[in-house]
């Protein structure tokens, strides 16, 4: 018996719907799977977007031509007719260079960074043409950076007119965006890109200022633009001061917050994962939308002052060396601190030790200046044999420390006036036993006058009014004695007067 056909609509499938069906999940999962692929095309689109010829075409290049000179890890080329050679370069730029070459290498997740060639223009109008198309961040530059060939193209001309400090950053700036890229595998968007770069220069306050300013003004009048929107591979149609000093807060903020690893673990995860929203939930194990409502929170804070923090700032010890040998303790141990945190984050061993050791010399510092104040206050309340036991202490701090940080005057000056304060106090401890002999009263008068003298110009009031005391009390036991022999030499005068006169004339005649 032939089985009945199923009824149509009752499971059973006419081949034509059948086929549509399959046909239509192909599709669904088709466009499933070229989502990452489109992403990573439009990725390798920007990334590419243009490079150096390596090395650079045209007059000047040509081999031996211009000159070169190396070091570390920097290949330094001139242009024919650059106003500077390479070993010229080298010379004056070529440390600070490599200084931000090892920085950023201890920032990068690997811990490495290759050699960079840099390129000297002088041609200005060759510079222009041959960089137009590569990345310059936020505005117009005279360094620019070509991370695919792990070169920094340079209009010489414009770049000497810089002051070292801005040659330093403007070199630090282009060598991050190669450390960026070659840590992220290019995949970092723009915003994070431009803002790690600004936040690894050396700070300039006045700039970081205005960037602050900037920052609260548009969150003020709510024109702060959204962490997607900063990102985009092209800028949105703004301020691009602005839209710069928002990626500064940006991964100011995430260090910050977070710390060093967070950050190396977000340029890993960006790597492998074109999707920078997705790489930072995996990275900080909270949404992009969490972080950057966080990141708004605290942005009046931050455009109050916390922007003169910058952790990356650690690296640089010379700041706080300064400040130590100034004798500011308290300055030195703010700057300290922060390389201690940057360190102890990077578990860069050497560098914390270096670190540590000073801070012993900040806090010896700042133990000694403690010593000292309570001298001081010892002092004003003329208590001097504090002030002697505690100057002891502090002469035994300031031992351990350099003598150019020791306040020897100082010291000296504190000593005198103990010293002069003690004496005075055993001086009148003498009088007063003097006082009581009357042999001994003019040795004891030179006593009291002396210890007086000296506690007025110690401006203590209360022992100056005990040692006035005790002369008022001399001189009125001398005027007392005085006031007797008078009393005694009047009392003698009339009582021989007296005897005189009652005696009469004299009954014997020896005639």
């Amino acid at each position: 018996m032939t089985a009945p056909a199923p009824a149509e609509g009752h499971g059973a499938m006419r081949p034509a719907a059948r086929q549509v069906s399959y046909h239509l999940r192909f599709r669904a999962v088709a466009r499933l799977a070229l989502v990452p692929v489109l992403a990573l095309l439009l990725n390798e689109l920007f990334a590419a977007s243009g490079g150096l010829a390596a090395p650079p075409q045209g007059d000047g290049w040509a081999e031996g031509a211009g000159s070169t000179a190396e070091s570390a890890h920097l290949l330094v080329r001139a242009q024919e007719g650059a106003g500077l050679d390479a070993a010229t370069f080298l010379t004056r730029y070529g440390a600070a260079a490599e200084l931000a070459h090892d920085e950023l290498a201890s920032l990068m997740p690997a811990g490495a960074l290759d050699s960079v060639t840099l390129y000297l223009y002088a041609d200005e109008a060759a510079f222009a043409t041959e960089t137009a198309e590569l990345e310059r961040g936020f505005a117009d530059a005279d360094v620019v950076a070509d991370p695919a060939n792990n070169a920094i193209a340079i209009s010489l001309a414009l770049f000497v007119a810089r002051t070292p400090r801005e040659a330093e950053n403007a070199l630090r700036h282009a060598m991050a965006h190669i450390a960026i890229a070659e840590s992220s595998g290019g995949n970092l968007p723009r915003g994070f890109d431009e803002g790690i770069a600004l936040y690894v220069e050396r700070p300039v306050s006045p700039r970081l200022a205005r960037m602050a300013a900037l920052v609260q003004g548009a969150n003020q009048s709510g024109s702060l633009l959204t962490w997607s929107d900063i990102n985009r591979p092209r800028p949105p149609a703004a301020d691009l001061e602005l839209i710069g000093a928002q990626a500064y807060s940006m991964v100011g903020f995430l260090i910050d917050r977070y710390g060093i690893r967070p950050f190396q673990d977000y340029l890993s995860a960006v790597g492998e994962e074109p999707d920078w929203r997705a790489a930072m939930r995996t990275a900080y194990n909270r949404s992009p939308d969490e972080v950057e409502r966080q990141w708004r929170d605290q942005l009046p804070r931050w455009a109050a002052g916390g922007w003169k923090s910058n952790l990356v700032a650690g690296f640089d010890l010379q700041p706080a060396s300064d400040l130590l040998e100034g004798a500011n303790y308290a300055a030195a141990k703010t700057e300290l601190e922060r390389s201690q945190r940057l360190f102890t984050e990077l578990g860069d061993a050497e560098r914390l030790t270096a670190v540590d050791a000073l801070l012993a010399q900040v806090d010896t510092g700042i133990q000694a200046e403690a010593l000292m104040t309570q001298t001081q206050q010892a002092l004003e309340h003329h208590t001097y044999d504090r002030a002697q036991q505690l100057l002891v202490q502090a002469r035994g701090q300031y031992a351990r420390l350099p003598e150019a940080q020791q306040p020897l005057e100082l010291l000296q000056t504190y000593e005198a006036m103990a010293d002069a304060g003690m004496t005075a106090t055993m001086t009148l401890d003498e009088a007063r036993l003097l006082a009581h002999r009357w042999g001994d009263y003019a040795q004891a008068r030179r006593a009291t006058v002396a210890a007086g003298t000296s506690f007025a110009r110690l401006s203590d009031p209360e022992m100056s009014d005990e040692a006035r005391g005790l002369l008022d009390e001399l001189d009125g036991r001398q005027r007392r004695l005085v006031m007797l022999l008078l009393a005694l030499v009047i009392l003698t005068g009339a009582w021989l007067t007296l005897w005189l006169w009652a005696r009469g004339p004299s009954e014997l005649d020896w005639r």
